[in-house]
């Protein structure tokens, strides 16, 4: 098959495409890089010609409502007009796996900002040529999520059920081999929370390092449904890579 992939060159975005060329399908890496911008629509259908699959991987990380709103409505709408023009197309959405009450938050506007994405694809392109992949949060999050200070690291005490990104790019890749549709998430094998994964990350760094100590990280708690079990998925199915596993590849 051709797959085109926006948002090729992201965190997900490349081990998918490695994934999907691996299998032996002919990938079109869709990216600002190569003159594709989902946000205002510049390039978006002509990376789409002649592709048997869409696959939404485009991201921004932001926690203001109004950017992320503005972000996700746009790109998703530009992308699902590519997929209307080719109604043989499948389209695959990269999502996040979150109960309701994370999507209607006010304190959280990225998740707000993914359910609309949600509902938008969900409005615009027929049910069965959609899959909507909702993946739990990923081990390489914590980086990003981490506020440095001196020797503070500083990270967002969320319970999650973490897996490897490309975990979760392998199992999209199998879903899209098999043609499904519908909604899927998927999850790694334990329950934990982000201040947890920083501390064994940050051991592990200053292991390898050969530092005696490790920075000290501090888990800062966050009011609100990912307190709880919001970020936990019901039923996913689940990658086999520990924590461990993954700290054991860097």
């Amino acid at each position: 098959m051709q797959i085109t992939v926006y948002g090729a060159t992201g965190t997900f975005g490349g081990h998918l495409v490695s994934q999907l060329r691996d299998r032996g399908h002919t990938v079109i890496a869709a990216h600002r890089g190569s003159g594709v911008d989902t946000v205002t629509g510049e390039g978006v259908a002509e990376a789409a010609d002649g592709s048997d699959v869409l696959v939404d991987c485009v991201n921004r990380m932001t926690m203001n409502a109004r950017r992320a709103v503005d972000f996700f409505s746009r790109s998703s709408r530009s992308i699902a007009l590519a997929a209307a023009d080719r109604p043989n197309a499948s389209l695959v959405c990269l999502s996040i796996a979150f109960r309701p009450e994370v999507g209607e938050s006010k304190l959280l506007g990225y998740y707000r900002a993914k359910a609309m994405q949600e509902r938008i694809y969900r409005r615009l392109v027929p049910a069965d040529q959609l899959l909507m992949f909702r993946s739990a949060q990923w081990f390489e999050l914590v980086d990003s999520m981490t506020i440095t200070a001196g020797p503070l690291r500083i990270v967002p005490k969320m319970r999650v059920r973490a897996l490897a990104a490309a975990e979760a790019a392998r199992m999209m890749a199998e879903a899209i081999d098999a043609g499904e549709h519908g909604t899927i998430e998927v999850a790694g094998p334990e329950i934990t929370d982000f201040s947890k994964i920083a501390e064994r990350l940050a051991d592990e760094r200053a292991r390898a390092a050969g530092e005696a100590k490790a920075p000290m990280v501090i888990g800062v708690p966050v009011p609100g449904p990912t307190a709880g079990d919001g970020l936990i998925p019901d039923s996913p199915r689940l990658s086999e890579l520990s924590l461990d596993d993954w700290l054991g590849t860097l």
